[in-house]
């Protein structure tokens, strides 16, 4: 009988062992179960967020490829410049691009300052048109290109001017002058007699002019940094080019006296090469004459007394 309890305890113990560790067992399934489940969960949020940048950087590189190409990149920040450009095209009909100039020009918000229009009757191929643009200096870079693509580029040059330090003093200056001047102005509500009106009307007529100096200083100053210039010759097929700037100038001068000084050397001797033989056959005959001649002319000479 007491072996029989014995017995039924074990099994009972090792009923209760199994129970136990199926329990845990179980729980770590489970917990590996959600783990599992968190994870994905986890992966696809990581997944949600990368993919969120990378359609940023997507969008980014969108915005590079999409974006125009212009100056805007290259502008420095808080600085002042003056663009200037020029640009020379030949284009098959003068007047059709010269229409295409005026569109591409108001598309950017720019102006035709001035047109300047050849024809030759009867023969428009040798027309030309010269053209003053004014555009934003974001616009400058990428109206050139535009211009370029009319026809075939003949010439092209383009400077950047940085004017900050002029701009900079100029209006400190401004700034100075116009409270001289108004000091001047009070003084003269306070002067008493006419020698001290007349003499300081003098001086303020003086300062106001300098100011007025400045402000039109000041106002091309803002003028030509909000506006870039381009000077546009448009040529028809058979018309000559328009001299560049390295066509100008005491070097241009130096190698076009040179070339004209080489060219009449040449000549020249291309002159003196054509004359030789007959300078030849005239001395091969004059020398055997002046031999013949000579003995005679001496023995008719009369003796000395």
């Amino acid at each position: 009988m007491a072996g029989t309890t014995r017995t039924t305890s074990i099994m009972l113990a090792l009923l209760a062992a199994m129970v136990m560790l199926s329990g845990c067992s179980g729980a770590d399934n489970g917990s590996s179960e959600s783990a599992d489940k968190q994870a994905p969960a986890a992966a696809n949020d990581d997944g949600g967020s990368n993919g969120d940048g990378a359609g940023q950087s997507s969008d980014g590189d969108d915005d590079k490829a999409t974006a125009p190409d212009t100056a805007a990149r290259a502008l420095p920040a808080g600085r002042d410049i003056v663009y200037r450009g020029q640009i020379s095209v030949r284009v098959k009909n003068v007047t059709t691009a010269a229409n295409k100039v005026e569109s591409l020009t108001g598309a950017v918000d720019g102006a035709v300052f001035s047109e300047e229009t050849s024809n030759v009757p009867g023969n428009p191929s040798e027309s030309s048109a010269t053209m003053t643009l004014r555009v934003p200096p974001a616009e400058f870079r990428s109206t050139l290109k535009k211009l370029a693509g009319l026809g075939e580029r003949l010439s092209q040059t383009q400077t950047a001017e940085d004017v900050t330090t002029q701009v900079v003093d100029t209006k400190s200056r401004l700034a100075t002058q116009q409270r001289s001047v108004a000091r001047v102005r009070a003084l003269l509500s306070e002067a008493n007699t006419i020698g001290e009106v007349v003499q300081i009307e003098a001086e303020l007529a003086k300062r106001e002019a300098d100011l007025e100096s400045l402000e039109a200083q000041v106002a091309r100053l803002k003028d030509v940094t909000e506006q870039a210039t381009i000077e546009v010759s448009l040529v028809g097929p058979d018309a000559e080019a328009p001299l560049d700037e390295e066509d100008l100038g005491f070097l241009a001068g130096l190698r076009g006296g040179w070339d004209a000084f080489v060219q009449i050397i040449l000549v020249g001797l291309t002159v003196l090469g054509a004359l030789l033989p007959f300078l030849l056959t005239a001395a091969l005959l004059a020398v055997p004459a002046w031999l013949i001649f000579r003995p005679r002319r001496a023995a008719t000479v009369p003796p000395a007394a």
